[in-house]
Protein backbone atom coordinates (compact mmCIF):
# COMPACT_ATOMS: atom_id res chain seq x y z
CA UNK A 1 0.00 0.00 0.00
CA UNK A 2 2.83 2.39 0.88
CA UNK A 3 4.42 1.72 -2.51
CA UNK A 4 1.16 2.55 -4.29
CA UNK A 5 0.86 5.82 -2.38
CA UNK A 6 4.49 6.67 -3.10
CA UNK A 7 4.02 5.87 -6.82
CA UNK A 8 0.85 7.97 -6.95
CA UNK A 9 2.68 10.83 -5.25
CA UNK A 10 5.53 10.64 -7.74
CA UNK A 11 3.19 10.50 -10.73
CA UNK A 12 1.12 13.43 -9.49
CA UNK A 13 4.08 15.43 -8.20
CA UNK A 14 4.28 17.48 -11.38
CA UNK A 15 0.58 18.25 -11.40
CA UNK A 16 -0.52 21.79 -10.76
CA UNK A 17 -2.74 22.16 -7.70
CA UNK A 18 -5.39 24.84 -8.02
CA UNK A 19 -5.76 27.17 -5.07
CA UNK A 20 -9.13 28.40 -3.80
CA UNK A 21 -8.99 31.90 -2.34
CA UNK A 22 -11.61 34.29 -1.02
CA UNK A 23 -10.43 37.92 -1.04
CA UNK A 24 -12.43 40.29 1.19
CA UNK A 25 -10.19 43.37 0.74
CA UNK A 26 -6.54 44.18 0.09
CA UNK A 27 -4.52 41.89 2.36
CA UNK A 28 -7.66 40.31 3.86
CA UNK A 29 -8.34 36.81 2.56
CA UNK A 30 -8.97 33.18 3.38
CA UNK A 31 -7.20 30.43 1.41
CA UNK A 32 -9.40 27.34 1.21
CA UNK A 33 -8.46 23.76 0.45
CA UNK A 34 -10.06 20.37 0.83
CA UNK A 35 -8.36 19.52 4.13
CA UNK A 36 -9.14 22.61 6.21
CA UNK A 37 -12.25 24.44 7.24
CA UNK A 38 -11.80 28.19 7.19
CA UNK A 39 -13.18 30.04 10.21
CA UNK A 40 -16.03 32.34 9.30
CA UNK A 41 -15.23 36.05 9.56
CA UNK A 42 -17.03 37.96 12.30
CA UNK A 43 -18.39 40.56 9.87
CA UNK A 44 -21.77 39.23 8.61
CA UNK A 45 -21.28 40.51 5.04
CA UNK A 46 -17.88 38.81 4.76
CA UNK A 47 -19.23 35.64 6.38
CA UNK A 48 -22.10 35.54 3.87
CA UNK A 49 -19.70 36.02 0.94
CA UNK A 50 -17.43 33.25 2.23
CA UNK A 51 -20.45 30.92 2.54
CA UNK A 52 -21.58 31.69 -1.03
CA UNK A 53 -18.05 31.03 -2.36
CA UNK A 54 -17.71 27.77 -0.43
CA UNK A 55 -21.13 26.61 -1.68
CA UNK A 56 -20.14 27.37 -5.28
CA UNK A 57 -16.91 25.42 -4.92
CA UNK A 58 -18.92 22.37 -3.80
CA UNK A 59 -21.77 22.78 -6.34
CA UNK A 60 -20.49 25.13 -9.04
CA UNK A 61 -22.89 27.33 -10.96
CA UNK A 62 -22.30 27.62 -14.70
CA UNK A 63 -19.24 29.58 -15.74
CA UNK A 64 -19.31 31.72 -18.86
CA UNK A 65 -17.15 30.95 -21.89
CA UNK A 66 -13.39 31.23 -21.29
CA UNK A 67 -11.74 34.56 -22.04
CA UNK A 68 -8.13 34.33 -23.25
CA UNK A 69 -5.37 36.35 -21.61
CA UNK A 70 -2.93 37.68 -24.20
CA UNK A 71 0.21 39.83 -24.32
CA UNK A 72 -0.55 43.56 -24.48
CA UNK A 73 -0.12 45.00 -28.00
CA UNK A 74 2.23 47.98 -27.67
CA UNK A 75 2.38 48.49 -23.91
CA UNK A 76 3.51 46.19 -21.16
CA UNK A 77 6.06 43.53 -21.94
CA UNK A 78 6.10 40.19 -23.69
CA UNK A 79 6.92 36.92 -21.98
CA UNK A 80 7.47 34.50 -24.91
CA UNK A 81 5.06 31.58 -24.69
CA UNK A 82 2.93 33.09 -21.91
CA UNK A 83 -0.79 32.38 -22.08
CA UNK A 84 -3.78 32.20 -19.83
CA UNK A 85 -7.54 32.24 -19.54
CA UNK A 86 -10.24 33.29 -17.13
CA UNK A 87 -13.69 31.82 -16.73
CA UNK A 88 -16.17 33.48 -14.42
CA UNK A 89 -19.78 33.71 -13.37
CA UNK A 90 -21.49 36.52 -15.30
CA UNK A 91 -23.26 37.44 -12.04
CA UNK A 92 -22.38 36.45 -8.48
CA UNK A 93 -23.69 37.47 -5.07
CA UNK A 94 -21.25 39.67 -3.17
CA UNK A 95 -18.36 39.72 -5.62
CA UNK A 96 -16.55 38.40 -8.68
CA UNK A 97 -16.05 34.62 -8.88
CA UNK A 98 -13.33 33.67 -11.37
CA UNK A 99 -11.16 30.69 -12.30
CA UNK A 100 -7.68 31.55 -13.62
CA UNK A 101 -5.21 29.35 -15.53
CA UNK A 102 -1.76 30.69 -16.51
CA UNK A 103 1.12 28.99 -18.35
CA UNK A 104 4.44 29.90 -19.93
CA UNK A 105 5.34 32.64 -17.46
CA UNK A 106 8.74 32.97 -15.80
CA UNK A 107 9.25 30.01 -13.46
CA UNK A 108 9.06 30.62 -9.71
CA UNK A 109 8.31 34.29 -10.23
CA UNK A 110 5.87 36.69 -8.55
CA UNK A 111 3.06 38.37 -10.50
CA UNK A 112 0.17 40.63 -9.47
CA UNK A 113 -3.45 40.00 -10.47
CA UNK A 114 -5.45 43.15 -11.14
CA UNK A 115 -8.92 44.35 -12.11
CA UNK A 116 -8.56 47.69 -13.92
CA UNK A 117 -11.38 50.08 -14.74
CA UNK A 118 -11.94 53.01 -17.05
CA UNK A 119 -13.69 56.18 -15.83
CA UNK A 120 -16.48 56.09 -18.42
CA UNK A 121 -17.25 52.37 -17.88
CA UNK A 122 -19.29 50.61 -15.21
CA UNK A 123 -17.60 49.64 -11.95
CA UNK A 124 -14.56 51.93 -12.18
CA UNK A 125 -15.76 54.00 -9.20
CA UNK A 126 -16.09 50.84 -7.09
CA UNK A 127 -12.45 49.73 -7.49
CA UNK A 128 -10.23 50.65 -4.53
CA UNK A 129 -7.15 52.48 -5.88
CA UNK A 130 -6.45 55.32 -8.30
CA UNK A 131 -4.05 54.56 -11.16
CA UNK A 132 -0.92 56.68 -10.49
CA UNK A 133 -0.92 59.77 -12.70
CA UNK A 134 -4.58 59.33 -13.67
CA UNK A 135 -7.32 61.48 -12.18
CA UNK A 136 -10.21 59.03 -12.31
CA UNK A 137 -9.08 55.57 -13.52
CA UNK A 138 -9.17 52.99 -10.73
CA UNK A 139 -7.83 49.47 -10.16
CA UNK A 140 -7.70 46.67 -7.59
CA UNK A 141 -4.53 44.57 -7.19
CA UNK A 142 -6.36 41.70 -5.53
CA UNK A 143 -3.66 38.99 -5.31
CA UNK A 144 0.04 38.27 -5.72
CA UNK A 145 0.86 34.87 -7.20
CA UNK A 146 3.99 32.75 -7.35
CA UNK A 147 4.36 30.56 -10.46
CA UNK A 148 5.58 26.98 -10.19
CA UNK A 149 8.82 25.59 -11.70
CA UNK A 150 7.16 25.42 -15.13
CA UNK A 151 5.82 29.00 -14.98
CA UNK A 152 2.23 27.89 -14.32
CA UNK A 153 -0.45 28.98 -11.87
CA UNK A 154 -4.09 28.00 -11.36
CA UNK A 155 -6.64 29.23 -8.83
CA UNK A 156 -10.28 30.03 -8.23
CA UNK A 157 -11.00 33.37 -6.59
CA UNK A 158 -14.00 34.86 -4.90
CA UNK A 159 -13.28 38.60 -4.80
CA UNK A 160 -15.63 40.68 -2.64
CA UNK A 161 -16.75 43.81 -4.50
CA UNK A 162 -19.53 46.38 -4.04
CA UNK A 163 -22.76 45.51 -5.89
CA UNK A 164 -23.41 46.73 -9.40
CA UNK A 165 -22.31 46.20 -13.00
CA UNK A 166 -18.61 46.08 -13.94
CA UNK A 167 -16.81 46.53 -17.26
CA UNK A 168 -13.10 46.10 -16.51
CA UNK A 169 -9.81 44.70 -17.75
CA UNK A 170 -8.00 41.74 -16.16
CA UNK A 171 -4.22 42.19 -15.83
CA UNK A 172 -1.33 39.91 -14.91
CA UNK A 173 1.53 42.26 -13.96
CA UNK A 174 5.18 41.45 -13.25
CA UNK A 175 5.85 42.17 -9.58
CA UNK A 176 9.40 43.40 -10.34
CA UNK A 177 8.49 46.28 -12.66
CA UNK A 178 4.65 46.34 -12.60
CA UNK A 179 4.51 45.90 -16.39
CA UNK A 180 1.51 44.03 -17.77
CA UNK A 181 2.45 40.67 -19.29
CA UNK A 182 -1.04 39.25 -19.96
CA UNK A 183 -4.47 40.85 -20.09
CA UNK A 184 -8.03 40.61 -21.30
CA UNK A 185 -9.60 43.79 -22.56
CA UNK A 186 -12.86 45.05 -21.12
CA UNK A 187 -15.37 42.39 -20.11
CA UNK A 188 -18.62 42.64 -18.18
CA UNK A 189 -19.91 40.97 -15.03
CA UNK A 190 -22.34 41.91 -12.28
CA UNK A 191 -22.11 41.78 -8.50
CA UNK A 192 -25.48 41.09 -6.94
Amino acid sequence: MKRLLLLAGLLLGGALCAQQIVVFAKGEFIALDSTTTAPAPKDPTKAAFLAVCQADLVHPAAFGAPFPLIAPPEWGKTVPGASGKITFHPAFRGGFFVHLVLAGLAPEHRYILTLNGKPELAGNERLVDLVPGMEKERFFDFWKIWTDKQGRYEATFGIALPPGPYDVRFYVKDNDDFKIVLYHDYFKFAVE
